[in-house]
Parts: C-alpha cells; structure tokens; sequence
C-alpha cells in the first residue's frame, strides 16, 4: 500500500466517523507532519537528534500534503531554504491555492530565546500559521536522564522559562503546543500548562509516545486534551524483547490505540484542534523498562 492510499483509505475508513459527528464536513481537519518522512529528509536517521529536517524542503512537504489529500500540513522551521519575505510570501501562496492549513513546529530554544522567538513569530506570521509545535526535550526521558536530578533541574528550567514565553505568544497572538516527547508523564505537563495558566500555551497530544513511559495512551489524552492546540496522530504497536519491549508506528487501526475514543476525547475539549499524521519510517523502537538505571 502506498503512502497515498493509506492516507485516503485507511485514515478515512477508520477515523471519519469519530469525526464526522464532531465538525462539519467542510472543516479539514486531517493533515501530516514532516516527521512522516523521515527517511526522505535524512535516509533513515533520526531527524530529532539530528536536529534538521532540510533534507525535505518545505515546498516538497506542500505538495506531498496537496497530493495525498490532507487538508493541512505541520512544517519545520529548518525545511525552510530561506526566510526572507519574498520566498515565505511565495510558500503562503502555494498553501492558499491548495487551501491548506498550516501549523509550524519550532525548537525549543524559541520559548526560552527571545531572539529566537522572535524569528519563529515572524515566521509564522508571514506564512499563516497559528499554531506552533515545540518539543522540549530532544531525546527521550529514559535514555538521557540517568540521575533525578538532572530531570528535576531540566523541569525546573522549564517551569521558569514558560510563563515568560506565554506572554510572547499572547502578545504575538499564537498558541504553541508542547508535545508530550517521553519526557513529561501526561500529568505532569497537564500540571506545568495548568500552572502557566494560558490559552496560548498547551499541548500537542502525541497519541503513541507515552507508551513508552508506561501510560495508558487513552489516560493520556484525557489528561492532555483540554490544554490541546494539536495533535501527532498515530497508531502503535508493541512487542516483548529481552530487557522491556519494542515500540513503533504502525498504520492506523492495526495498532492498539483505541483510535476512535482518543480523537472523540480531543474533539469534544478542543473541536478546532487539527489531527497531524505522524507515520515514522523507522526501526522499532527499544524501552528497556526491565532494567536499572
């Protein structure tokens, strides 16, 4: 099956109705993030800890988007080629023809930097985009945490560096969502963004990821959806392996996640919340849960 038939079939077949009693049918809300190609952008590396995805130009993503169906697409900063007016104004354009939504993910950096804020603003600005989606942590919880408290120093940083980023974003009218990247347990984003206290800083609910730390996928998105300003949708499954278990994506509905309950969840808190295909092309993935430290 090609990735175009799986957008158009399986996506349809398995989701449509969950979402078909929440919106109209003339609001799109399904689209794809970069990081479903990885092996496009960087043949098969890790495109978080490789920190780029400009190995997947940003017009090519568009029509990627455009081709396959999407109503939208959710683009990295780093696809950009360049940033000056002129070529944002040309990408804006092709995104209007196409009547695509667009959402911009942005590094960390760009809530605690405000230089760096200030670029990805204008960014955004200059092609459309209201959302923004941030990681903060690169890596993964398990892997580059061996002591707690470095984890409580990277929280702490975070805790003191968010509400100051809240008042950019109100100020520069966008919402930032903060994906849940193994590394926060749902409750403890849930709490940090309640602490924030902002309409303009929440969550971008990863559907899969927190498998990884052991949570209940459908506990997670309770936890996250009333703070949700969008979404990495996805399917997983998992299998035994020496030490924990193996962990990957898997197309929607042959997975475990009970798909149509998490998108019911998050369209009833946040019915203008876009859905974001996040299908990663990549060798499972190892949480060796089993062992110490």
């Amino acid at each position: 099956m090609t990735r175009r038939d799986f957008l158009l079939s399986a996506t349809a077949m398995t989701l449509q109705p969950a979402l078909d009693r929440r919106v109209p049918a003339s609001h799109g809300s399904f689209g794809i993030a970069y990081t479903s190609f990885v092996i496009r952008m960087l043949r098969g590396r890790d495109v978080l800890r490789a920190g780029t995805a400009a190995g997947l130009p940003a017009e090519a993503l568009v029509e990627l988007a455009h081709s396959f169906g999407c109503s939208g697409c959710q683009i990295d900063l780093s696809q950009l080629a360049s940033t000056e007016p002129a070529e944002l104004k040309g990408l804006r354009g092709v995104l209007e023809r196409y009547r695509l939504f667009v959402e911009l993910s942005v590094p960390a950096r760009s809530l605690e930097d405000p230089e760096a804020f200030d670029r990805a603003a204008a960014v955004a600005h200059a092609l459309g985009a209201q959302r923004l989606r941030v990681a903060l942590l690169s890596g993964r919880r398990y892997e580059d945490f061996h002591r707690m408290e470095d984890w409580r120093s990277f929280v702490e940083r975070w805790r003191r560096a968010l509400p100051r980023a809240a008042s950019w974003l109100e100020k520069e009218g966008l919402q930032a969502g903060i994906e849940n990247h193994k590394d926060y347990l749902a409750a403890e984003l849930a709490g940090m963004l309640r602490r924030v206290g902002s309409r303009h800083l929440g969550a971008c609910i990863d559907f899969g990821n927190n498998l990884a730390l052991l949570e209940d996928p459908l506990a997670t998105v309770e936890a996250l959806a009333p703070h949700a300003v969008t979404t990495h949708l996805k399917d997983m499954s998992v299998r035994p392996c020496e030490g924990g278990f193996e962990l990957s994506e898997v197309p929607l509905g042959r997975g475990i996640l009970p798909l149509e309950r998490m998108i019911d969840t998050v369209r009833k808190a946040r019915p203008d919340v876009h859905f974001c295909l996040e299908m990663i092309t990549r060798d499972p993935l190892r949480v060796p849960y089993l062992e110490d430290g």
